[in-house]
């Protein structure tokens, strides 16, 4: 985790670097730094539970906050590092009599987004997230899960609220996971039986939050080539 944090960092430090090498051409490289919250949903694509007529997989919501630095170092292109924490998992029914299960796995996220943004329609961003899992709750089984796993999101945000200093926007982003999620192969997530054949379980998450933005200043240029960063004030 330490090293897929320190690899995101090197990276926003590298874009940043190649941005403010181009601040002489015109462009201020402003930054904001961001509190957001808000909840999402999630469902465990499993090929074996989701094909398992004996099993109902239900919709759960689960609260998801956060805190992000971010870089416009464009009009039109900007980057942010996040630090979130959020819940995501799945609920289980059962035909056959089984009582239900839900499974909750409770995790801290490191996040490296890049935006296509306009300031009257938005952004559009596609994202990388390491999610490290503290906490799984469904009976005995927190050991059958792995602690460290790799999302790609995809996101929207939209203003609905814009000054020059400060702005509130929503924030509707889809991530999956990009490895199983458990570490014991003899279990599958909501099962009753064992299958013929093991299948990995990918969360697939939904969520919507509220971001409140403050734009803290920018790096700009003047005419007579001194370069400084400024504070908004108003």
């Amino acid at each position: 985790m330490k090293k897929s944090f320190l690899i995101i960092g090197l990276i926003f430090l590298f874009v940043n670097t190649q941005a403010q090498k181009k601040k002489s051409k015109g462009n201020p490289i402003w930054f904001n730094l961001e509190v957001k919250g808000g909840g999402g949903t999630s469902l465990l694509m499993n090929k074996n539970i989701l094909n398992d007529n004996q099993i109902n997989t239900g919709l759960q919501f689960y609260p998801t906050y956060g805190i992000g630095l971010g870089s416009h170092i464009t009009k039109d292109f900007a980057v942010q590092v996040e630090k979130c924490w959020t819940t995501f998992g799945q609920k289980y029914t059962y035909k056959n009599g089984f009582p239900k299960q839900n499974l909750n796995l409770t995790a801290s996220e490191w996040g490296l987004f890049v935006r296509k943004t306009s300031e009257s329609s938005g952004f559009i961003g596609l994202g990388f997230k390491t999610s490290h899992v503290s906490k799984a709750s469904i009976d005995s089984t927190s050991q059958s899960f792995k602690s460290n796993l790799a999302f790609i999101n995809l996101e929207f945000g939209s203003p609905i609220w814009l000054t020059n200093i400060f702005d509130i926007n929503l924030n509707l982003r889809m991530g999956y996971c990009l490895n199983d999620i458990v570490s014991n192969k003899n279990y599958q997530p909501g099962a009753y039986k064992i299958y013929n054949s093991y299948k990995p379980t990918s969360p697939l998450v939904l969520q919507l939050m509220v971001g409140f933005n403050w734009h803290i200043g920018y790096f700009a240029t003047s005419n007579c080539k001194h370069s400084g960063f400024l504070l908004f004030t108003n």
